[in-house]
C-alpha cells in the first residue's frame, strides 16, 4: 500500500539505514580472506566484487548530497565504465581492506546525510541512468542496496530477514518500475500481508499470491520464488532482469 510521504522522508528512513549498515558490517566483519573470493548470489562477482560496489556505491551517493549542498556539478558517476571499472579495481584486495573501506564509505554517507540541510533535499542532482531527480532518494536508494547486496553476499541475511517497513515500501516501488517496463509480463501480484491486487502489464495474466518478503525476493531476482503460489495454476511468469 501506499506509504505516507513523512515515512519516506530521509530524515525518517535514517535510523532504519543506520541499523541495516550496523547488520551489514557485523557480517562482513568476519569473513575472511579466501571467504571474499568466494561467489556471491550476482553471476560474475565474488564477495569481495559487492563489498567494493557497496562502498563506492555509497560514495557516490555522498557525491550527489554534495552537490545538492554547494552546488557543484557533480554526477553520480561519471558512467557505467567508471562504476565497472571501480568495482573491479577494488574487487582484488584482502578482507580487511574491504570491510575498512566499505565501513568508511557507509559511515561517511551517514554523516553527509544526517547533516544535509532540510532545504535542500529536493535539489535535482544528476543520477547514473536517470539524468535530474532530486537527491532525498538517496537515502532509500542506499538502504535499498544495504539491504539486497546483504543477501547477495550469500551468508544467509535473506529476504525474510529484511524489515518490514522496508519491503513493504520496495514492493512498492518495485512493483511500480515493473509496470512501466515493457517487458514485464502480465500479472497480480497479491502479498498475504495486506491482500492488495498489484496489477503488472496489460491483459489477462497470472496471480502470483505469497508473502511481501518473498514477492520482493522474486520480483528482484534474489530467490526463484518456489515458496509463491500462482493461479491459476502454473509457471511462475519470466521477469525481465534486475539491476546490480
Amino acid at each position: 500500500m501506499p506509504h505516507d510521504e513523512e515515512e519516506d522522508s530521509p530524515a525518517a528512513l535514517l535510523p532504519l539505514l543506520r541499523t541495516c549498515v550496523d547488520r551489514l558490517l557485523s557480517t562482513a566483519a568476519v569473513l575472511s580472506d579466501d571467504e571474499v573470493r568466494a561467489p556471491s548470489l550476482l553471476p560474475g562477482w565474488s564477495r569481495a566484487h559487492v563489498l567494493t560496489h557497496l562502498a563506492r556505491s555509497a560514495d557516490s551517493r555522498t557525491r550527489l548530497l554534495t552537490s545538492a549542498r554547494t552546488g557543484a556539478d557533480l554526477p553520480q558517476y561519471a558512467n557505467d565504465d567508471q562504476r565497472e571499472r571501480e568495482i573491479e579495481e577494488g574487487a582484488g584486495r584482502p578482507a580487511s581492506a574491504l570491510v575498512n573501506d566499505m565501513d568508511t564509505a557507509l559511515r561517511r554517507f551517514l554523516s553527509a546525510a544526517d547533516n544535509h540541510p532540510q532545504n535542500a533535499w529536493d535539489v535535482p542532482v544528476r543520477w547514473l541512468g536517470a539524468g535530474l531527480r532530486p537527491v532525498r532518494g538517496a537515502v532509500g536508494s542506499m538502504l535499498r542496496e544495504v539491504e539486497v547486496h546483504h543477501t547477495d553476499l550469500a551468508t544467509g541475511h535473506c529476504p525474510a530477514h529484511w524489515p518490514a517497513f522496508f519491503t513493504a515500501r520496495e514492493l512498492e516501488t518495485t512493483t511500480a518500475k515493473l509496470a512501466t517496463n515493457p517487458n514485464s509480463p502480465p500479472m497480480t501480484l497479491c502479498a498475504d500481508e495486506d491482500q492488495v491486487l498489484r496489477v503488472i502489464g496489460d491483459g489477462p495474466g497470472p496471480r502470483v499470491n505469497g508473502p511481501a518478503a518473498e514477492l520482493l525476493g522474486w520480483l528482484t531476482g534474489r530467490t526463484d520464488g518456489h515458496t509463491l503460489t500462482v493461479e491459476p495454476r502454473g509457471p511462475l511468469p519470466p521477469l525481465p532482469a534486475w539491476r546490480s
